[in-house]
């Protein structure tokens, strides 16, 4: 399975589209466009920032604990860590965004 590549930003870069944000450390916290990304909120360190509206494919790594839903509407509770999930009624590959 090829890995997709997301847009990341760093610590100090400017928010360019609101919304909820995660941190390496999976934090998330809630930005404005127009905002300056912080300093991770754990480790008070530079750090890197990805939107949480990015989709998941099956096989990825989870790196922010939480809901997900796959496109056939599924809900599942996953870990980071964890790998995201064939869908649960299809079996097949499938992708997950965070709710």
């Amino acid at each position: 399975m090829s890995a997709v590549t997301e847009k990341q930003y760093k610590t100090g870069d400017t928010v360019e589209e609101s919304g909820k944000y995660v941190c390496v450390s999976g934090e998330i916290k809630e930005l404005q466009a127009g905002d300056v990304f912080p300093d991770c909120p754990i480790t008070k360190q530079a750090t890197n920032w990805r939107h949480m509206d990015h989709e998941h494919k099956t096989g990825e790594e989870v790196t922010a604990s939480g809901k997900y839903v796959s496109n056939e509407g599924q809900e599942a509770e996953l870990s980071v860590g964890k790998t995201f999930p064939v869908c649960p009624i299809s079996g097949k590959d499938t992708s997950w965004k965070h709710v």
